[in-house]
């Protein structure tokens, strides 16, 4: 399909009680606070532990926390206040986690299968939805139903996913597969429709190059929580990338529709969610109401915070904070942290609530 004729498609088309708490192993937990500026996010104690390296962790449209507990083959479902309210049935290492506007949690995960004329199963990449309306909200009772993987390769993974306010979603793809004269290249930001079709990747980003529009080793992908416009953010960890973090949105000028980067570093080349060699490994992404950025680096061990013109208002963390986090969620003044190598999830306040 023509490429003009998908992002002109895409434009028109997006015109139970708590049971008892998770076992609280508080990992040697210390109260403390980060102070920044005029900011102070106090760590709440205990931390959530009984996890196996959780990759993902999420805010639901329904107010409940979820949990991508990868080593666990699971999804945890919790209240605001620790407490679990369920867990899937089995999904395969799952590490990216979203719900859309109709309560379906959608999953980026793996599954094996025994191949014709082999005797030792495959893992292929996939992504799966768990339907929480026909569930009745029980976790457990939801059908983990596998809506797309790609038969003919075993190596491309699907790292993170984020959905629009019209259930279309987007998915971050990798594998190693990307030579330049390849057209269908493993790296790409993939497109959904709210009826999980695949309708193209987004268009002229590739692993080629260096500069804006460059992917590698794609890791986190968010989307704005209120409004209508299109718009992604993604971070990356490859090494041939400049940029880890980008914001990227749909905008039409004259007779184009395409996507555009939001900063441009000619612009403004102190802009600090734009800034070469000040990230290593951006594992995930998230926003909050206002249009603000939180970014989480497992090579760091800290977060870091954007406002929605791009500007770094500060970061924290720190070996001795976090070790190999990869997943970032943010609620009602409240930072949800996936601790992915201390197997919680770690949670700081902003003081003005106490």
């Amino acid at each position: 399909m023509n490429v003009k004729v998908v992002i002109v498609l895409f434009v028109l088309l997006i015109s139970g009680c708590a049971e008892d708490k998770y076992p609280m192993a508080e990992l040697n937990d210390v109260p403390s606070s980060k102070t920044i500026g005029d900011t102070l996010y106090v760590q709440q104690n205990p931390s959530w532990a009984g996890f196996n390296r959780p990759q993902a962790i999420i805010i639901g449209n329904d107010r409940l926390i979820y949990v991508a507990d990868t080593e666990n083959n699971r999804l945890v479902m919790l209240d605001l206040f620790g407490h679990v309210i369920g867990t899937s049935p089995f999904i395969k290492r799952p590490i990216g986690l979203a719900q859309d506007m109709n309560l379906n949690l959608i999953v980026c995960a793996e599954f094996d299968t025994t191949l014709p004329g082999r005797t030792t199963p495959t893992t292929f990449g996939a992504i799966y939805k768990l339907n929480l309306f026909d569930a009745k909200h029980n976790l457990s009772n939801a059908v983990v139903k596998r809506v797309y993987f790609e038969p003919s390769d075993t190596v491309r993974r699907f790292t993170a996913v984020a959905t629009l306010y019209n259930n279309w979603y987007g998915v971050t793809r990798v594998g190693n597969k990307n030579d330049i004269s390849r057209i269908d290249k493993d790296i790409a930001i993939m497109q959904f429709d709210n009826l999980d079709n695949y309708v193209s990747p987004i268009p002229n980003f590739t692993p080629e190059g260096t500069g804006l529009k460059s992917l590698d080793s794609l890791t986190g992908i968010a989307t704005l929580p209120t409004g209508r416009s299109v718009e992604f953010v993604f971070c990356q960890k490859g090494i041939n990338s400049l940029y880890k973090i980008q914001w990227i949105r749909l905008v039409t000028i004259g007779q184009t529709t395409d996507f555009i980067s939001k900063f441009d570093p000619t612009d403004d080349p102190s802009l600090g969610i734009l800034s070469v060699n000040r990230f290593v490994r951006p594992e995930g992404i998230t926003f909050d109401a206002s249009g603000n950025v939180f970014m989480i680096d497992a090579g760091t061990d800290s977060l870091y915070h954007f406002s929605s013109r791009g500007i770094e208002s500060y970061s924290f963390g720190g070996k001795t904070q976090f070790k190999q986090p990869h997943g970032v969620a943010y609620y009602d003044k409240t930072l949800y942290i996936a601790d992915t190598g201390n197997n919680r999830i770690v949670r700081f306040k902003l003081s003005t609530d106490f």
